[in-house]
């Protein structure tokens, strides 16, 4: 997703954990506790990963480097 696909990522959050095309994972949040249904996921996607034959540390690390730039945006400032 591009970085102006990102601009309002909290509400995409919410809108992709209420669709219908993921109800897996508002089922999965309503029944385990967040952290326990966050590691879940997590171990989900590391299974993609490597079943793609695709870097979960190049993911991670893009991952961070998004998070923080969006981080520092809602705060006000920019990187």
């Amino acid at each position: 997703m591009s970085h102006d696909h990102r601009s309002d990522w909290s509400r995409r959050i919410d809108q992709i954990i209420r669709s219908k095309h993921y109800t897996w994972i508002g089922e999965q949040l309503g029944g385990e506790p967040l952290e326990q249904a966050l590691v879940d996921m997590t171990t989900d996607i590391r299974h993609m990963c490597k079943r793609q034959n695709i870097s979960w540390e190049e993911i991670l690390e893009r991952s961070r480097i998004q998070f923080e730039r969006e981080e520092a945006e809602a705060a006000g400032g920019s990187q």
